[in-house]
């Protein structure tokens, strides 16, 4: 059991730790952000001094998470050399931190810490909490935290249920099991606030996003050769409706996981740099995603996986194409 080999390890390490530095990937979601902000709610009760980064500011409908307001995304203000411990959270390899360079030309000084549940994670870590049939890094750091006999307040509750609800998109994909389902159920009565939790995470959607989501389903296109479906958000459908990348892609590629007679779905989404991200979506138990996310330089999880490619997104006349 992981928890016992590495479990008291990483608790020692940040116990004896004088200058912690929590990181949650780039673009962050609501299982990075919830449990780091729990861990983050931990080390206050424990009076630990520490920073919370993270590369990019997270969506206004995270806004209500406990100690949220505390992250920095200006890494100027986070002096590497000053901490002795990082950890990072949720991070499917060190890319995704955004600090990638600066953690390994320290990593001989201080030491690293990586929770996640990506099956792709190459335990990039001197200490690797990865468990990838988790429904979450939520649940991850749930486990950890009641292995070593640490309540959770309602602050810290509401951020891991979060967490977990985001994941498994309110216990609806193939990351839900009969343990998540069971940690949720402890999370509310240890006062995790639900109904504000769906409010502000499923219930989010403003006129813009509908109207682009209208727009980009009219593009949706059927591969019968690998039996998938397909749609394109350009930067030009972003800058018209005033809605961010994030905001666009990861509802609507949940959305789309909703159709039962393909085996996967993807969304490709322009983005700065000259760059394309690409969403993949099943809901199909013989498929897994990250396999194919994997061949294009990604990974991610069996049910939803990402990628990334360089080039535009270009229509003609036999389709979308990146060029």
């Amino acid at each position: 059991m992981q928890y016992k080999t590495h479990g008291p390890i990483i608790l020692d390490r940040i116990k004896d730790a004088n200058h912690i530095l929590l990181v949650s990937h780039e673009k962050p979601d609501g299982d990075t952000l919830g449990a780091s902000l729990a861990m983050a709610q931990y080390l206050n009760k424990e009076q630990k001094k520490y920073k919370h980064f993270c590369y990019d500011k997270p969506a206004d409908y995270f806004s209500f998470l406990p100690l949220i307001e505390k992250m920095t995304h200006n890494y100027e203000q986070v002096n590497l050399p000053d901490h002795d411990l990082v950890i990072t959270i949720d991070c499917g390899d060190i890319q995704r931190t955004k600090i990638a360079d600066d953690l390994l030309k320290h990593k001989a000084r201080l030491t690293i810490i990586n929770i996640d549940h990506h099956q792709s994670n190459d335990k990039f870590g001197h200490h690797n909490l990865v468990i990838p049939e988790a429904s979450s890094t939520s649940e991850i750091i749930y486990k950890f935290f009641a292995y070593h006999k640490i309540e959770p307040d309602k602050y810290m509750a509401t951020n891991l249920l979060t967490g977990i609800l985001t994941d498994t998109m309110n216990f609806t994909n193939a990351a839900t099991n009969q343990e998540s389902l069971k940690i949720a159920a402890e999370l509310l009565k240890s006062g995790a606030r639900v109904s504000q939790i769906i409010n502000q995470i499923s219930q989010n959607k403003n006129l813009a996003s509908l109207k682009l989501w209208g727009k980009v389903l009219t593009r949706l296109e059927f591969n019968a050769k690998f039996n998938f479906a397909y749609t394109v958000i350009t930067k030009k459908d972003l800058l018209a409706n005033g809605v961010s990348a994030e905001e666009a892609r990861d509802g609507l590629a949940n959305f789309l996981s909703m159709i039962n007679d393909v085996d996967f779905i993807m969304v490709l989404t322009e983005e700065d740099n000259n760059s394309i991200k690409g969403s993949l979506r099943t809901t199909k138990n013989n498929v897994d995603v990250a396999k194919i996310a994997k061949v294009l330089g990604g990974g991610g999880h069996a049910k939803a996986a990402g990628f990334k490619v360089n080039g535009k997104l270009i229509k003609t006349a036999q389709g979308w194409q990146i060029k």
